[in-house]
């Protein structure tokens, strides 16, 4: 699965509540957090096989596995940003090279979707607006 193969199948979960600790995957857990949404597409595509499945430790796994760290210029869709001021508390995905879909965390629902007509609490925002980011990285897709 390519990046933008990934967020494809994860625009699939449009309208999936947010719930804290969510990965999609348990009857208990039929919505998503921010890293259990973008962990959910990676492990789809293959690009992900570690165990933590916390935000900060996503980022951790992308040094520790080489991924490409890159500019926000240079975004595609299905390279994983992080965020945060001191450790990552934050995680989403881009959609495309001017955007980037992420889980609010008061957002109400989770999705990813390069479609600007998206609507409900689903917000797409650009990588820009976010003043916390801490960096770029592109998974090492099958």
């Amino acid at each position: 699965m390519t990046g933008e193969e990934t967020v494809r199948y994860l625009a699939h979960y449009i309208g999936r509540p947010y719930i804290w600790a969510g990965n999609g995957s348990q009857e208990t857990y039929e919505g998503f957090d921010c890293s259990g949404l973008v962990l959910e597409g990676l492990w789809a595509a293959g690009a992900y096989t570690g165990d933590d499945t916390s935000a900060n430790g996503l980022r951790l796994h992308a040094i520790s596995e080489k991924w490409q760290k890159v500019k926000t210029a240079e975004a595609k869709p299905g390279d994983v940003c992080f965020f945060g001021t001191t450790k990552t508390t934050h995680v989403g995905m881009i959609c495309d090279a001017a955007g980037l879909c992420m889980i609010e965390a008061g957002g109400g629902s989770s999705a990813c979707t390069s479609l600007a007509t998206s609507t409900g609490s689903v917000r797409i925002r650009p990588v820009s607006r976010r003043k916390d980011l801490q960096g770029i990285w592109r998974p090492n897709y099958k």
